[in-house]
C-alpha cells in the first residue's frame, strides 16, 4: 500500500480507537457524577453495573483491529517486513485458510456473546425476532439507499483525494479475483465475500461491538464509531467514506429490526453485486 494512504488509515484508526475509549469514559463519568436529571435523560438509560468481561472483550477486538492497521502502516514504510502473502498475492490455500480463520473467529465471538456467557443466542442476536419475509424485504429495500449513499461517498472521496492520486489501490482479494484464471480460487473468494465475510463481520461489528458500546454510551455514538471502525479495518482509503455510509445503514437496519439476519443479508447482497461487477468489468 502507498505509504501516504497507509499513514492516513493509521491516523484515522488511531483517532477512532481513542474516540471510542474517551467516549466510554465520558459517558461513564456523566452517568456516575451528573446530578442534573435533564442531562441524564439526554443519554441512554443507565445500564446498571458494568459487565467488565463483555466490555474488555469488545475492547480487545477493537485493539486487535487497530493492531492490524498499525502493521499495515509499518509494512508500507518497510516493505521488506511484509508477509509473503502480501508480496506474492493470494493463492487457493490462502483463500481457504482465510475462510477457516474467519469462521473460527466469528464462531468464537458468537459463542462468547451467547453460550459462554449463559445467554440465549436467539435473544442476543435476534435470530427469530422477525420473519424471513421481513428479513428479505429489509434486505432488498436497503439496496436503494445503500447505492445512493455509495455514490455520495465516492463523490466525497473524489473531492478529498487530489485528481492525480485518484487511481485506487485495489484490495488483495479484488486483485486476485480479477487476475486469477483459476475457477476454484474465484469460487472460494466469492464464498468468502458473499457468505463468510457478511456473517462474521456482522456478528462482530453489529452483533457484538455495537450493542456493547451502546450499552455504555449512546446509540448515535456507538453506531457512528462502530461504523467508522468497520470502514477503517478494511484498509482501503478510496472505500473509506462509502464503507462508512454502508456500515451506518447496516447499523440502522439492525437497530430498527433487532435481528442480525437483516444486516447479514444486506452485506451479502452488497458484496454479491459488487463481485458481479468485478468479474464482468474488464478493470474490476
Amino acid at each position: 500500500m502507498d505509504p501516504v494512504k497507509a499513514q492516513t488509515l493509521f491516523y484515522i484508526s488511531t483517532l477512532t480507537v481513542f474516540g471510542i475509549v474517551l467516549g466510554l469514559v465520558l459517558f461513564w463519568s456523566i452517568r456516575t457524577f451528573a446530578t442534573n436529571s435533564k442531562v441524564e435523560k439526554e443519554i441512554e438509560p443507565s445500564p446498571g453495573k458494568i459487565d467488565m468481561i463483555d466490555l474488555l472483550f469488545a475492547l480487545t477486538i477493537i485493539f486487535f483491529f487497530y493492531g492490524n492497521t498499525v502493521a499495515l502502516f509499518q509494512n508500507s514504510i518497510n516493505p521488506g517486513n511484509a508477509s509473503p502473502i502480501e508480496k506474492s498475492g493470494m493463492t487457493l490455500s490462502d483463500a481457504i485458510l482465510n475462510n477457516i480463520v474467519f469462521f473460527i473467529i466469528g464462531g468464537f465471538v458468537f459463542s462468547f456473546a451467547s453460550f459462554i456467557r449463559g445467554r440465549n443466542p436467539n435473544q442476543v442476536f435476534g435470530l427469530n425476532k422477525i420473519s424471513f419475509v421481513k428479513v428479505l424485504i429489509w434486505g432488498l429495500g436497503a439496496m436503494v439507499p445503500v447505492y445512493i449513499l455509495l455514490g455520495l461517498g465516492s463523490f466525497i472521496i473524489q473531492l478529498i483525494i487530489p485528481s492525480k492520486e485518484q487511481a485506487p489501490e485495489m484490495q488483495e482479494i479484488v486483485q486476485t479475483m480479477i487476475s486469477s484464471n483459476d475457477i476454484t480460487i474465484r469460487i472460494t473468494i466469492l464464498f468468502s465475500a458473499i457468505i463468510v465475510a457478511p456473517m462474521v463481520e456482522e456478528i462482530i461489528f453489529r452483533g457484538y461491538i455495537y450493542p456493547i458500546l451502546k450499552r455504555y454510551s449512546h446509540r448515535l455514538f456507538a453506531g457512528f464509531m462502530t461504523s467508522l471502525l468497520f470502514a477503517v479495518v478494511h484498509g482501503h482509503v478510496e472505500g473509506l467514506v462509502p464503507l462508512l455510509f454502508l456500515a451506518i445503514i447496516l447499523t440502522f437496519c439492525y437497530e430498527m429490526t433487532g435481528s442480525i439476519l437483516v444486516p447479514i443479508l444486506i452485506h451479502a447482497l452488497f458484496n454479491g453485486i459488487n463481485s458481479c461487477f468485478i468479474l464482468t468489468l474488464s478493470n474490476g
